[in-house]
């Protein structure tokens, strides 16, 4: 069964919500991750933001990143790992 977080809790997902996922599975990646900035947009009170206002408000934290790479104060770690690594735990219970 599908749930979603309500009020820090988890429920069942309602048949529109199950309708509208099985529609935005059927978009490509791209169109998919529109509809979710979308939607995470409207989660908040914040209003929407365009991707072109996205990609300013990203920009400093995206540097910050990038210039903590190059004087090598963090590693990258390969994304097949890291999700591996989440699973195990999450399967682990810790």
């Amino acid at each position: 069964m599908r749930c979603t977080v309500e009020r820090g809790r988890l429920a069942p997902m309602t048949a529109a919500v199950k309708a509208v996922l099985k529609q935005a599975m059927q978009l490509g990646p791209e169109e998919r991750a529109e509809v979710a900035n979308a939607l995470d947009g409207m989660s908040a009170d914040a209003p929407a933001l365009s991707p072109d206002d996205l990609a300013a408000a990203w920009r400093p934290e995206l540097d910050r990143r990038r210039e903590e790479l190059e004087r090598g104060e963090v590693q990258t770690v390969d994304a097949r790992e890291a999700i591996a690594g989440i699973r195990a735990r999450l399967r682990s219970g810790k």
